[in-house]
C-alpha cells in the first residue's frame, strides 16, 4: 500500500521557517532524498514519515520543542499553499470548513478531517493515522488553522476548546498563549471547537473568480489521490473514526465509499483483506495507543473501541496479544517508571 503523503507547499514552509532561523536545510532534505528544487513544483509530494523526520530534525536543531506551535502562528499570505487560497476564499466561513474537510488530503494524507456542529458548539476534528502521529505536525496543523481563521476571517473569533492526542508537554503555556482557551491532552483524537455563529462570518477578501479557477485545478489532482490510495487504508480510517458510535457495519462503511456491500468485499478480497480483519486491526492499534495512556479506565477504552462491555475488551485483548488488558498496562507502566529512574 502506498504511505501517506504531504504537499510539497507543507514541507517549503516548515524549510522556509527554519531557514530564516539559520537552519541549513538542504542537507537535511537531501538526507530523506527530498530534492530542495521538487518543493517548488505544486504537484510535490512527500511522504509523512518523511515529513514527520523533518520535525525530529527541527526540534533537534533549534532545541525547541514547541517549533509546531511557533511555525503555526507565523503566516504569510504569500507563501500560503492553493489549497489555502481556495477555503479563504469561499464566502463564508462554514462553505470553507466544508471545503476543506474535502480537500484536507492534498495537504496531508496522514489526516482526515471532518467538521461538525454539535448545539451551540462547532467542531472541527482532526484523525490521525496510527503510527504516523507527530506531536509538532498536528501543532502546526490547528495553530495554523486558528491564527488564519483570524487574520483572514475575523478577529472576534475565539475557540472554547482544543484537544491533543499526545501527552501535555513541558511547555503548556505556549498552547495557551497561541489558542487562548481550555487545552486537552490524551484525546481519542485532535479537535477545535468554537461558537457555531462564526460559521456564518463572511471571509473579507474573498474572489470568486479565483476560488473556482484554484477549485477546478485541484479537482483532477484530488480525484487522482483518491484512486491511488487503497480501499483498505479508506477503510480503516472511517472504521477509526466510527468505533466509539459501535456505528461499524460494512454497508454503512461501503456506503460512506459510494459502492455496494459485495463490491466492498470484493475489492477488499483483491487487497488480501476482508472487513472483519480490518476493524480487529484498528481495534488493536488503538487499544494499543489507548492503554500506554493514563487518561482512561479500560471501561472507558472498551467503549471507545466501540465494545458492548469490558470482559468483551478484555476477551479480544488477549487473543490479540496474549495478555490481558490491566497485564499489559502494568507491564508497560512499570518500564517507564524504570526509565525514568535510571535517568535520574
Amino acid at each position: 500500500m502506498d504511505q501517506p503523503t504531504v504537499s510539497g507547499s507543507s514541507v517549503k514552509a516548515l524549510c522556509h521557517w527554519l531557514s530564516e532561523r539559520e537552519v541549513q536545510m538542504e542537507s537535511i532534505l537531501r538526507a530523506e532524498g527530498i530534492d530542495p528544487a521538487l518543493l517548488d513544483e505544486q504537484d510535490t509530494r512527500i511522504s509523512l514519515e518523511s515529513f514527520n523526520r523533518l520535525w525530529d530534525a527541527a526540534r533537534q536543531k533549534l532545541e525547541n520543542p514547541a517549533v509546531g506551535l511557533h511555525v503555526g502562528e507565523c503566516v504569510d499570505s504569500s507563501r500560503m499553499g492553493v489549497i489555502g487560497h481556495i477555503v479563504f476564499n469561499n464566502r463564508t466561513l462554514g462553505q470553507a470548513l466544508q471545503q476543506y474537510e474535502r480537500l484536507s488530503a492534498l495537504v496531508n494524507e496522514g489526516v482526515i478531517t471532518k467538521v461538525r456542529v454539535e448545539g451551540d458548539e462547532a467542531i472541527i476534528e482532526y484523525y490521525c493515522d496510527d503510527g504516523l502521529y507527530h506531536a509538532s505536525n498536528m501543532e502546526r496543523l490547528l495553530a495554523l488553522a486558528v491564527t488564519r481563521a483570524r487574520k483572514y476571517v475575523s478577529e472576534k473569533i475565539y475557540l472554547t476548546r482544543v484537544g491533543f492526542s499526545h501527552s501535555a508537554p513541558e511547555y503548556k503555556e505556549e498552547y495557551e498563549r497561541i489558542f487562548q482557551c481550555e487545552v486537552n491532552f490524551d484525546q481519542p483524537y485532535c479537535y477545535m471547537a468554537f461558537h457555531a455563529d462564526f460559521l456564518e462570518f463572511e471571509l473579507p477578501h474573498r474572489n470568486p473568480y479565483l476560488h473556482q479557477a484554484l477549485t477546478r485545478q485541484v479537482e483532477a489532482l484530488l480525484q487522482k489521490m483518491s484512486l491511488r490510495r487503497s480501499v483498505s487504508h479508506k477503510v480503516k480510517g472511517i472504521v477509526a473514526r466510527r468505533l466509539s458510535r459501535g456505528d461499524i457495519d460494512a454497508g454503512r462503511v461501503a456506503e460512506k465509499l459510494n459502492m455496494s456491500r459485495h463490491t466492498l468485499y470484493r475489492k477488499l478480497k483483491q487487497e488480501n483483506n476482508s472487513f472483519q480483519e480490518l476493524v480487529e486491526q484498528v481495534r488493536k492499534e488503538k487499544a494499543l495507543d489507548y492503554l500506554q495512556k493514563k487518561k482512561y479506565s479500560l471501561s472507558e477504552i472498551a467503549f471507545l473501541l466501540g465494545f458492548s462491555e469490558l470482559s468483551a475488551f478484555s476477551r479480544a485483548f488477549k487473543r490479540w496479544t496474549g495478555e490481558s488488558p490491566a497485564q499489559f498496562r502494568n507491564q508497560k507502566q512499570s518500564v517507564t517508571t524504570n526509565q525514568s529512574l535510571k535517568k535520574e
